[in-house]
């Protein structure tokens, strides 16, 4: 028996509706939708290989039935839900550009690009702040119309959870349960112990180390199949010998389709990149270390705003505005750093150049000397965040030396020049002689901001927790400011506070005034609502981290110039000076890139904060500036990443990237103004339930809409049962009220889009199936139809080995009522045209005498549909699905040579014994798992699935 998704069934006397199938060795688990009324509304899942009884209706036993509405209004809604409920097979946009976003071309590549491949994944690594959140949503949006979006989770950082989730919904409508602390306690008191909640719930969101920590739910993911998951910012599971990104290659094969994102999507090492290309084709890349762009381009898609040519899109971009503070260091901080220099110049005059060129973060050579040194730039980068982070770190080394008994020869072992450290640091702190503090205070007292309710608000970014703490402690004592006035943010805060920091932050009714946050709150989070300055109170030694932190306000959307302000330290000191000179260069890099380059890691192509770093450490080590000048030099920088990443990919060239739809009704309103009229007809609905006016449905929230609905984020639903849900078709205002959403805390938007993918109108959608009988076709009479004709409208779908439907199809068989056929079949969309039904029909008699001619003609009618049409449709698509395996197969066959090839080079003459055995067994093991299992999957998804189904929908007359 065929089953394919939309298929109506029936088990044990009850009715329901197919959502998802997985192949289970033979057999299918079928996850359903009961719409009888016994189980109207519950899912429930079917093994088919024990449910003995299911059975799927014979076309030629369906009953006909006159419609008898007003305009045949029944006949024309439900073909209506049929062709909105049929999963779509283009390679175009269907569906969501009328989510509630502001449409441009370059947000639909990514998912156009995916369309292009076997299986739809696809990494995004757009620059920081072009919205990739927007284009996940696009993509989680096709994929559910294509019903493959049943099963969905989406891995984010703890801090952006809150602020995904209600992304995706306000403007797409996908409800996404979210798993943070809060979250899991609530599944703890509602779930059995033994549940799986990714079974329980089909959509979820949740930080990868919530996963990553979490034995139980580790335990879940093995046992569990999603059809996606999104993996946002995975330059965090690149690297797969860590616990991130072994779980993230898991997860990788736990799922049909597969989503990554990042700004900084590599690091510069090609082992780490191709293992995320690898995570959404595992047949991409034949050798790890010597693969071409030419082989990863069908995979990923990669823009800056510079390529972006749009004025529309570019209007939501200000141009930003860079304010230098200046701070001129003073006698006590030029004291302490004079203190500091010295240790610095004593270990270079004991160093050669070879320790400092070739070594200096080794320990081949003069392992003391090198300690000192780095010490000394330790030292002088704490002390560029703050005096208190330089305190904190010599205090903490004191105390840990106190406890120690054998010391090395060396200066941060040496307990009386810290001692001396400690004392200048002292009467800085206590002395207030903080340039740099008092530069920002200065700063802020000349642009009239004293922390009140009517001030604007700030971002502040420092490097050292112990910045944080002292910028509070001096702000609120020197501002008299309140505790609800200012917020400090850094990494060792639980998800829920993060998440509640954030939110808060970006709504018009904050308190806060001023937030404080580490580099923690450079990725992902929104921080330019409401907030259009920033101040970089240190700068960070990475140009990654910079851009990083600059986007946070400086990103799509943003309504305000962005003030980006630097706090940039200055003196006359020997050596000093030309410290302050390389790490205050690192700014007008920045800067350079914002002009022109348009990516950060483009300049020293390392790609890598930490190895960014490292290469600010070594020229001041080296006191060389023109380290920080340009790209490093060809020997140590790696073209293939040069080449891969200083440009964006090119443009996908799609004639009509969005499907022209075709519909019975004259537009979305005339659908569901009709559809809320027959539900009420049918009783389905109370005449309070639901009301139309304008462009907005409301929708009442019952206790039975609760609970079919009972996956909804609690946010997202009316506050108490008798409110309403309040859906429009006006894109405007749905963003208006994710505008007017940010003016309160805890708010959602109040609109939303009112598009068959909300889950209110799948509900309503399903009320609607649930009033036609499974078996049962609506009879139309009609005079504009030929005399003596009959044109009985059939839905073809064919399924794959997968239980994926790959076509659906809406013909017309046209008949003589004394029988035989009349004409060949011919497209619904064409005939609806021909005979202009989507003008107004007049409900006409139908006799009993008519029925019983249309019935007799239905044996006939499932033959020619299947002969003339559906057996022929499968034939041409069985044909291109043998075309397209055979391009796989060879694809394979390829990967696997090379794959053994490179088996041979490693292992070719090594023993066979011990750990080299084990490591030659596993990689055996590997490839012949992805070999397998590769071959298999394209085997199944381009074989169908024996006879196609066909359902009679409806049939339109004249006699």
């Amino acid at each position: 028996m065929n089953f394919t998704p939309g298929q109506r069934i029936t088990n044990r006397d009850e009715d329901f509706i197919i959502n998802d199938i997985e192949d289970n060795n033979g057999n299918y688990i079928l996850k359903v939708e009961g719409i009888s009324e016994l189980v109207k509304g519950k899912t429930f899942i079917f093994d088919t290989q024990i449910d003995s009884s299911i059975r799927v209706l014979d076309p030629k036993h369906t009953r006909l039935v006159p419609d008898t509405d007003y305009g045949y209004r029944k006949t024309k809604l439900f073909i209506e839900n049929q062709i909105r409920n049929a999963s779509v097979y283009s390679e175009q946009i269907t569906i969501a550009h009328k989510a509630a976003f502001n449409l441009a071309n370059y947000q639909l590549e990514p998912t156009l690009k995916a369309f292009q491949l076997p299986r739809p994944r696809i990494l995004i690594a757009d620059g920081v702040g072009l919205g990739k959140t927007v284009e996940v949503g696009i993509f989680l949006s096709e994929m559910i119309k294509r019903g493959k979006g049943k099963r969905i989770m989406v891995l984010a950082l703890k801090s952006i959870l809150g602020q995904f989730q209600q992304e995706i919904w306000n403007r797409f409508a996908i409800p996404l349960v979210r798993l943070d602390s809060e979250g899991i306690s609530k599944i703890k008191a509602e779930l059995p112990a033994n549940k799986n909640p990714f079974d329980y719930y089909d959509k979820t969101i949740v930080s990868i180390d919530t996963l990553k920590n979490n034995a139980k739910f580790q335990h879940y993911i093995e046992n569990t199949r999603w059809d996606i998951i999104v993996i946002d910012e995975c330059h965090t599971v690149a690297n797969s010998n860590s616990l991130r990104g072994s779980l993230a290659q898991l997860l990788s094969t736990k799922c049909e389709s597969l989503v990554l994102t990042s700004a900084t999507p590599h690091n510069g090492k090609k082992q780490n990149f191709a293992n995320l290309i690898n995570m959404i084709e595992p047949l991409a890349i034949r050798d790890e270390q010597n693969y071409t762009q030419q082989d990863i381009l069908p995979y990923y898609v990669r823009r800056f705003k510079n390529d972006i040519d749009d004025e529309a899109v570019r209007s939501n971009f200000q141009e930003r505005k860079i304010v230098s503070i200046h701070a001129e260091l003073t006698d006590a901080e030029n004291e302490f750093l004079e203190q500091q220099q010295k240790i610095k110049f004593n270990a270079l005059a004991r160093l050669e150049e070879a320790d400092l060129q070739t070594d200096l973060f080794g320990r081949k050579t003069l392992k003391k000397p090198k300690k000192d040194l780095l010490f000394a730039i330790g030292l002088f980068k704490s002390y560029m965040s703050s005096p208190e982070a330089a305190f904190t770190s010599v205090e903490n080394r004191i105390r840990k030396l106190e406890a120690l008994n054998n010391l090395d020869d060396l200066v941060e072992d040496n307990i009386e020049i810290l001692q001396q450290l400690k004392s200048k640091l002292q009467t800085i702190i206590s002395g207030k002689k903080d340039a740099k503090y008092n530069a920002l205070k200065n700063e802020l007292i000349r642009l009239n901001w004293n922390g009140r309710k009517k001030d604007f608000r700030i971002v502040v970014f420092a490097e050292r927790i112990e910045t944080l703490k002292s910028l509070k402690r001096k702000l609120t004592a020197d501002f008299g400011l309140e505790d609800n006035v200012i917020a400090d943010f850094h990494g060792s805060l639980t998800d829920m506070e993060q998440q509640r920091i954030i939110e808060d932050f970006g709504k018009a009714d904050s308190d806060y005034r001023i937030l404080l946050t580490s580099d923690a709150g450079s990725q992902g989070v929104n921080l330019h609502y409401y907030c259009n300055h920033m101040f970089n109170y240190d700068i960070p030694w990475s140009l990654i981290t910079l851009e990083q932190r600059n986007g946070r306000i400086d990103r799509y959307g943003q309504t305000k110039t962005p003030y980006i302000h630097y706090l940039i330290a200055k003196s006359d000191l020997e050596g000093l000076k030309d410290d302050l000179h390389i790490v205050n260069k690192l700014k007008e890099k920045e800067e350079t890139v914002y002009q022109s380059l348009g990516d950060a890691a483009s300049v020293y192509k390392l790609y890598d904060a930490t190895a960014e770093e490292e290469l600010i450490t070594k020229a001041l080590a080296t006191n060389n500036a023109d380290l920080v000048e340009a790209a490093l030099p060809d020997s140590v920088s790696d073209d293939f990443f040069d080449s891969l990443f200083d440009d964006a990919t090119p443009k996908l060239k799609v004639a009509e990237p969005i499907m022209p739809s075709f519909s019975l009704f004259e537009n979305d309103k005339a659908y569901y103004e009709a559809l809320i009229q027959q539900l009420k007809t049918d009783h389905y609905l109370k005449n309070d339930d639901a009301l139309f006016e304008g462009d907005l449905l409301e929708v009442k929230h019952t206790k039975e809409i609760d609970r079919i609905l009972y996956d909804l984020p609690k946010e997202a639903k009316p506050s108490k049962f008798g409110e309403v849900y309040q859906l429009s078709l006006n894109k405007d205002d749905v963003q208006k009220a994710i505008e007017n959403a940010r003016k309160k805390k805890g708010e959602w938007a109040r609109f939303h889009m009112l598009y068959e993918l909300h889950p209110v109108v799948r509900y309503l959608m399903t009320q609607l199936e649930a009033s036609v009988d499974k078996d049962v076709a609506l009879v139309n009479k009609l005079t504009r139809l030929p005399q003596n004709s009959a044109f009985f409208l059939i839905q073809g779908i064919v399924a794959n080995n997968l239980g994926q439907s790959v076509l659906s199809d809406f013909f017309v068989i046209q008949m003589k009522i004394d029988g035989g056929m009349d004409n060949k079949p011919i497209p619904f969309e064409e005939f609806l045209t021909a005979y202009n039904l989507t003008q107004e029909l007049h409900t006409m008699a139908v006799s009993d005498q008519d029925i019983s001619l249309l019935q007799e003609l239905l044996p006939q009618v499932i033959e020619f549909a299947h002969q003339l049409h559906m057996d022929q449709e499968q034939q041409k698509l069985q044909f291109e699905m043998e075309k397209k395996l055979a391009i796989y197969e060879e694809k394979i066959k390829n990967w696997h040579t090379s794959k053994v090839q490179q088996m041979e080079l490693e292992f070719g003459d090594t023993p066979e014994y011990g750990f080299i055995k084990k490591r030659k067994l596993d990689k055996e093991f590997e490839i012949e798992t992805i070999l397998n299992s590769s071959s298999q999957y394209f085997k199944n998804l381009t074989s169908l699935n024996g006879d196609p189904y066909l359902k009679v929908l409806a049939v339109f007359y004249n006699h």
